[in-house]
């Protein structure tokens, strides 16, 4: 009869967490639609941290910058009419080439649309987060902000001679000379710092070609700038490549204005936050929950033969 009681209150427990966590849903989601202009709007993208080519993955990872989710949501904003401009909140140090190469022609494509945007420089924007910043129309940057640092940079370590202290000896076949380039048991040859300094010169030049096009400056100033240094915001508007000093508020009001909304307009952030405590138990709430009781030929019932199973449905 204990046993039973036991049962009984798991039962009542599931069935008033269940509950709970759908009513807060359903308030979540009300909260959320009512904080959404419906109307015309200035859609904002975050693009923070490391940019890279792809989404981690995982409920709990790090989203960062990736090109797979900014991709995604610059074509959601090219597809949706109510957007009439477009804000990139940027504090980011740079990353992949490929991935800032991809999300600098995506914003190619919302620019050919007549979505007029701005971009803010936080803290930092430095190296391919700048890239990605040069179709802007109007680029604001605080004056403390950590810019530039325009150019392409490899690394290969050379760990022969700790492989050589601790006694590691690689052995290497290869179909070709230079297959096993870039492995870290030896150093590099001349002919291989070659083949890589070519393709570093071919992303360089798409670099200062997407700066020279979007900036007021030629090819050549591009060029005396793209050393590698890092300015300050300050700086950057000396140099031409930023236009405006000023906050977030600021680029708001810049933003606003070129889109005709005014210097308070409306704003919908298409760039997703990591999940918080309700993201994560609606997700559970979502899925089947199954109670898995002992077989009904066991002549007694222990509670702690009563176990909750929880799986995850993606329909």
């Amino acid at each position: 009869m204990m046993q039973l009681r036991w049962i009984g209150a798991i039962i009542i427990v599931l069935v008033l967490l269940t509950s709970a966590v759908c009513i807060g849903g359903i308030v979540l989601i009300g909260v959320t639609q009512a904080d959404t202009p419906t109307g015309d709007h200035i859609a904002v993208v975050d693009i923070h941290g490391q940019i890279t080519t792809r989404d981690p993955g995982g409920l709990f990872a790090a989203d960062g910058a990736s090109a797979e989710r900014i991709i995604r949501e610059l074509e959601e904003i090219r597809d949706t009419d109510s957007v009439k401009g477009l804000m990139l909140d940027i504090d980011s140090p740079g990353g992949a080439v490929i991935a800032s190469e991809q999300i600098y022609t995506e914003l190619l494509r919302v620019q050919a649309e007549g979505i007029p945007i701005v971009a803010y420089f936080g803290n930092t924007a430095t190296s391919a987060a700048y890239h990605i910043s040069t179709p802007a129309d109007v680029i604001v940057a605080n004056p403390g902000t950590v810019t530039g640092s325009i150019g392409v940079i490899s690394q290969v370590p050379n760990l022969e001679a700790l492989y050589e202290k601790i006694g590691i000896e690689m052995q290497t076949i290869t179909t070709g000379e230079f297959k096993d380039m870039m492995q870290p048991a030896r150093p590099l040859t001349e002919e291989e710092r070659q083949i890589i300094r070519d393709i570093q010169e071919e992303s360089f030049d798409s670099f200062v070609d997407a700066i020279a096009a979007g900036r007021p400056l030629s090819e050549d100033e591009v060029r005396e700038l793209a050393d590698g240094r890092i300015f300050s915001g300050r700086q950057g508007i000396e140099n031409g490549l930023v236009d405006e000093l000023g906050d977030r508020r600021d680029a708001i009001r810049t933003i606003g204005e070129l889109s005709g909304l005014g210097d308070d307009p409306d704003l919908r952030d298409y760039s997703p936050g990591p999940p918080g405590f309700w993201d994560i138990l609606l997700g559970a709430a979502s899925g089947d929950i199954n109670i898995n009781l002992p077989s009904p030929f066991e002549m007694e019932i222990d509670p702690r033969d009563v176990h909750l199973e929880i799986r995850s449905s993606t329909r």
